[in-house]
């Protein structure tokens, strides 16, 4: 296929995470006979020091001619006019860890955290629509925690309507305090919970608490014609790093591109190299961060040439 992708930085730190992403892609497309055409902007402070603005619309003219945006810090000004300018309906946190990843006595967990951006009518609608469709597409239960007040009725309503419409999804309403429980004893059974604004970012917040791997955590918003996917920037640390950055870009293919074969053949690479030991220095490894990129390239130039020999699909 062909897709035009837009790679926005803000720092020159931003540039080395848009390489990650930049690297696995071409990987990607030269593994599976694709065309991702790479554009590269700016977003944030170096823009706003250039011109008064974190976020100019030649750049958001360029956005809306690409299929996906990665952006390289979750961090960046602008990042929210950027949603509003692609009238993106909500901003959805991925805490989701590997079996890899896991320690012997815990489980891999699948909790996506989504937060609507606005009650607005026609937000909401869209907003809950692309949560049933991310809880089919990963496979999870969805739950939702209800607004209070005059827009409990809408919410009500749009969960109904998408309910109907994607009966194999199984969506439950609770309580924030039932949410913050769940995601403390029982993260791996949560799915995908759905919260308006101000429960949203409270939910965002104690995600990011609780998540015992801050390395692989990335954001994204999207909506049937455009994605944004932004890996986040563990606590204490200057570098995103190329697992989260790596699992981003995995959402991008599933999300934006409808590539679920690439996608699971990069998260199977991602895996592989996990196993094997190689971490960066900031994991206590002893390879940067561009090494770990390229031992994910070797493995998804092995993946593909075996999925396409055996005409796996």
């Amino acid at each position: 296929m062909r897709a035009k992708i837009m790679l926005l930085s803000s720092t020159a730190q931003d540039e080395i995470n848009a390489a990650y992403a930049e690297k696995i892609l071409i990987d990607l497309s030269a593994a599976f006979d694709h065309t991702f055409s790479m554009r590269q902007d700016r977003i944030g402070e170096k823009v706003k020091a250039a011109g008064g603005e974190n976020l100019t619309d030649k750049t958001i003219d360029a956005c809306l001619s690409c299929q996906a945006v990665f952006v390289c810090d979750a961090n960046a000004d602008g990042l929210q006019e950027l949603y509003d300018a692609l009238n993106l309906p909500m901003l959805v946190r991925s805490f989701c860890v590997p079996e890899v990843l896991c320690g012997r006595h815990e489980k891999p967990v699948n909790l996506y955290v989504g937060s609507v951006f606005s009650m607005d009518e026609d937000t909401l609608r869209q907003a809950i629509h692309s949560s049933f469709s991310l809880a089919q597409e990963m496979d999870v239960r969805l739950c939702h925690c209800a607004p209070t007040g005059k827009s409990q009725a809408d919410w009500t309503a749009a969960i109904r309507v998408q309910e109907t419409a994607f009966p194999q999804v199984s969506a439950s309403a609770m309580t924030a305090p039932e949410a913050i429980r769940g995601m403390i004893t029982s993260p791996e059974r949560m799915g995908m919970l759905l919260c308006p604004p101000y429960a949203g970012s409270i939910m965002l917040s104690a995600g990011t608490a609780l998540c015992t791997h801050p390395n692989i955590i990335h954001d994204f918003a999207f909506d049937e014609s455009i994605g944004v996917y932004t890996p986040v920037l563990p606590p204490d640390q200057s570098d995103v790093g190329p697992f989260a950055a790596a699992l981003a870009v995995a959402k991008m293919l599933r999300c934006s591109l409808h590539l679920s074969k690439e996608a699971a053949c990069l998260e199977a690479a991602l895996s592989n190299v996990i196993v094997g030991g190689w971490e960066t220095k900031e994991d206590g490894g002893a390879l940067s961060g561009m090494d770990v990129v390229e031992l994910i390239g070797e493995q998804i130039a092995m993946a593909g040439e075996l999925m396409n020999k055996s005409g796996i699909a």
